[in-house]
């Protein structure tokens, strides 16, 4: 049981200031049980296998479960949740395409090497979820192997396995992990390795990275023509169309939508009486009314009410300005705070110099009786008493070797409520004399603290403020009357004209949002839009109006409508039509200037008003080279001037942003002797890297994946 022990004590004992932490970062609704439509019981599918929501929401739960258990949390914010289903969602496709290929060649991972990796520690899982880990911080195989051996022996202690059973979940969790990436590493292992080179492609590559060339330039760039001047045909259209299809293709189908979105805020009435309630609170202290603990509650502060002194920093930005010169006893507010539209109320009560960083080692001592664990504690002071400084030996008989010393510093107090065990713990610690043993008692009687102070640093002034501080909400009143308008205003809306139409005669301002995809969580970034999602991808028709839906943080209204349906794979050619007409008028405009730049020598371009000249140095093969007089990139003149000796001129140039001609002035060495053998080895270094940033998504695509996430969460 020694090992279980371990795991439980791999935090605080009392968990104190790390569940206080906890607070800024575990939050939110609990875990939400997926609401499954009617019909299709699939989440999606990858290579025609379809996963069922029930096996998917068994591995996000377990994930989330996990992640629970690493942060001694019960909730997890929206947001991530949210992370959790994405991650759980990309590494089921990434697996699977991945299992699909290796399949075909015959890789698999083992048990014995499943073994090796947990031996060497080393996977970046052990960092992620440190479970496991010995009093280094690093993962300990023979914690995990004891462990194992414990939940083996003891799987019918109803007991001992309801203790263990979250970390062998975890285990298990891991386990499943590092048996997946160890399968993708060994196919990229196997892909990277396909890759090689040769001697006459690794001299090619030594001569474009080591020569660098100087040009002097004429440009005629091609914003010198007018457009009205140049007419195209579909045919150059189409050709335009064809040559750049390959950059606007999408491997998953989306939606573009115009949207209006009104968030409801306070209104003047809601502020006016937010600042007499704080007013009457205000009075209240004035009269003497010294319940704080009471009145912060049912005020409903922001800022939490502690009795322990804080830095001037901790509390809110409005308070912290008027801390210097605050008499004592003194009540001031309500103040208006335009920056988060709050007011605040504060007493001042004084002021004091505490140690910002206190060092302390603790026992803790628990059993199945009060009167046990008082016995306990006797002889254990009884025991430090005699051995004097012979703490870390005690620790250790105890099975508490981790807290030979901890530190506590008013960052772990500063701005968080803080009552019960954890306020007495913190006033025992900062008010205890350094050196001496004292005992805490809990509130649980079978369960005492022993601690010690060892040193205290930092003398800092801390301030007694009681802080009552509000942001202003809007009612009832003001949130119905902002749905009824707004709901006139999406009933009057039939199409996405009239969407359009009917906005400004509302106050509203209609937004457009493209590119959304099915697993979409924000439209436009509010929180909580899921349905409006769902009804886009289900149900919507081009033109169509959505219902009215109540989203954000319960303040925000919205409504979209199904502008277009951007389907898998290439763009079309009406959604490409201004890219394409661009790039078909600057082939003919390259024609006319060609033509009109025919006969003239290169100093003679000059007398052509439209012509700018230019001067670039240092361009090589391998870096495009950028020219200042059209602010434009043109990697063209990087491959033209590699043919080109000292003083030769070259061909007119078809460039981005106009058409080029070139004069070489001079052609560089970096210097350097050709090593064949390194050479090759960037090169393949290079063809892998390139590699693994497209291989997966090469994959993925072929695996023809759908994600019909949406329909369920």
């Amino acid at each position: 049981m020694a090992t279980l022990q371990k795991l439980r004590n791999a935090g605080p004992l009392l968990i104190i200031f790390v569940g206080l932490a906890l607070l800024a970062f575990v939050a939110g609704d609990a875990l939400r049980i997926f609401q499954t439509p009617q019909g299709s019981q699939s989440v999606g599918s990858v290579n025609n296998e379809e996963l069922s929501a029930v096996d998917f929401q068994q591995m996000y739960e377990e994930q989330s479960n996990v992640y629970k258990l690493v942060r001694n949390g019960n909730t997890l914010s929206e947001y991530e949740l949210n992370r959790i289903k994405d991650e759980v969602w990309n590494t089921y496709i990434q697996y699977q395409v991945i299992k699909t290929e290796a399949d075909k060649l015959g890789l698999t991972v083992t048990a014995a090497e499943l073994i090796d990796i947990a031996k060497k520690g080393e996977h970046p899982i052990f960092r992620q979820f440190p479970i496991f880990n010995n009093e280094q911080g690093k993962f300990d195989f023979d914690i995990l192997s004891n462990f194992l051996a414990q939940y083996e022996e003891n799987k019918h202690d109803i007991n001992f396995v309801q203790q263990s059973q979250p970390f062998y979940e975890c285990w298990k969790f891991m386990e499943k992990s590092i048996m997946q990436s160890a399968l993708i590493q060994k196919y990229y292992t196997l892909l990277s390795n396909s890759f090689v080179s040769n001697p006459v492609v690794a001299q090619n590559a030594y001569n474009s990275n080591n020569e660098t060339y100087d040009v002097e330039l004429k440009v005629y760039p091609y914003n010198a023509i007018a457009d009205s001047t140049i007419t195209v045909n579909n045919s150059e259209l189409n050709k335009a169309y064809d040559e750049i299809k390959e950059t606007y293709r999408q491997m998953f189908e989306s939606r573009s939508i115009k949207y209006v979105s009104h968030k409801v805020t306070p209104s003047a009435k809601d502020r006016e009486e937010l600042k007499s309630e704080l007013a009457a609170y205000a009075d209240s202290l004035r009269a003497g009314d010294e319940d704080y603990a009471t009145m912060a509650r049912i005020s409903n502060s922001t800022v939490p009410y502690s009795v322990l002194a804080w830095a001037k920093d901790a509390y809110p930005e409005e308070v912290q300005l008027q801390l210097e010169s605050a008499k004592e006893n003194e009540v001031v507010g309500p103040m208006y705070n335009q920056s988060d539209d709050s007011y605040t109320v504060y007493k001042y009560m004084g002021k004091e110099t505490v140690a910002d960083s206190i060092l302390y080692r603790t026992l803790f001592i628990s059993s199945e009786s009060a009167e046990r664990t008082a016995a306990m504690t006797d002889s254990i002071m009884s025991i430090l008493k005699k051995r004097g400084s012979d703490f870390k030996q005690v620790a250790t008989d105890l099975g508490q070797a981790q807290s030979d010393s901890l530190w506590l510093t008013s960052a772990m107090y500063e701005g968080y409520p803080m009552i019960g065990d954890n306020l007495e713990y913190a006033k025992a610690l900062l008010n205890g004399k350094k050196g001496e043993y004292n005992v805490l008692a809990l509130e649980n009687e079978a369960s005492k603290i022993i601690y010690q102070v060892i040193d205290r640093k930092n003398p800092e002034t801390k301030y007694n403020v009681f802080v009552i501080k509000r942001v202003s909400e809007f009612s009832k009143e003001t949130y119905d009357e902002a749905y009824n308008n707004f709901s006139q205003f999406v009933a009057s809306c039939n199409n996405i004209e009239d969407l359009q139409k009917n906005a400004e005669e509302y106050n509203y301002r209609v937004m457009t949002a493209n590119d959304l995809y099915n697993n979409t969580y924000g439209i436009a970034n509010i929180a909580g839009t899921r349905e409006a999602v769902r009804w886009l991808f289900s149900q919507a028709e081009a033109g169509q109006v959505s219902p009215l839906y109540e989203c954000g943080n319960s303040d925000n209204l919205l409504v979209i409508a199904l502008n277009n349906v951007n389907e898998k794979g290439y763009a079309s050619k009406e959604q490409l039509n201004a890219i394409t007409r661009a790039k078909a008028m600057n082939e003919k405009k390259a024609e006319k200037i060609m033509a009109e730049i025919k006969g003239k020598n290169f100093d003679e371009l000059s007398s052509i008003a439209a012509v700018k000249s230019d001067n670039v140095k240092r361009i090589s093969f391998t870096a495009p080279a950028y020219i200042s007089s059209t602010s434009t990139s043109e990697p063209a003149i990087c491959a033209a001037v590699t043919k080109l000796q000292p003083g030769e001129v070259s061909a007119p140039v078809k460039g981005t942003a106009g058409v080029y001609v070139l004069k070489l002035t001079a052609k560089n060495s970096k210097g350097g002797e050709f090593n064949a053998t390194s050479e090759e080895t960037t090169l393949k270094t290079n063809a892998q890297r390139v590699a693994s940033q497209t291989f997966m998504r090469d994959l993925i695509e072929k695996a023809n994946v759908e994600d019909n996430r949406y329909l369920y969460f």
